[in-house]
């Protein structure tokens, strides 16, 4: 009985379980549009979080004016990247374009990565 109690309170204490929303992508669908997926992402905490400015024929490319699009390829299939950040996790959503132009793209994968803070100074 007593170890029984022991290994809930390390489950419930998440000693055993690594419990935290943090670690875990967001609930993402292939197929979602971008349009859809940001609005959600920014509503629960992650940041729009590019590298660098996009370029105007990579906001054209992606059919959006979206402060988390990174870049878009202008070759091949027309994959863009959107970067999101909460605290040390960065999410990464590639989209694919809509089957209408007129319509922003559809997600085809995502992944977290970790980030390294640096303090303010």
């Amino acid at each position: 009985m007593r170890w029984l109690l022991l290994l809930s309170g390390m489950i419930l204490s998440g000693s055993l379980i690594d419990i935290k929303a943090e670690q875990r992508p967001p609930e993402l669908k292939a197929g979602q549009s971008i349009l859809v997926v940001d609005q959600t992402l920014t509503s629960t905490g992650w940041d729009p979080a590019p590298g660098e400015k996009v370029r105007a024929f990579e906001q054209k490319l992606a059919g959006n004016r979206l402060s988390s699009l990174a870049s878009c390829s202008g070759t091949g299939v027309g994959y863009c990247r959107y970067d999101y950040q909460r605290s040390n996790k960065r999410l990464v959503v590639v989209t694919v374009p809509a089957s209408q132009s007129d319509q922003a793209g559809r997600v085809a994968r995502w992944w977290m990565e970790s980030v390294k803070l640096t303090p303010a100074r």
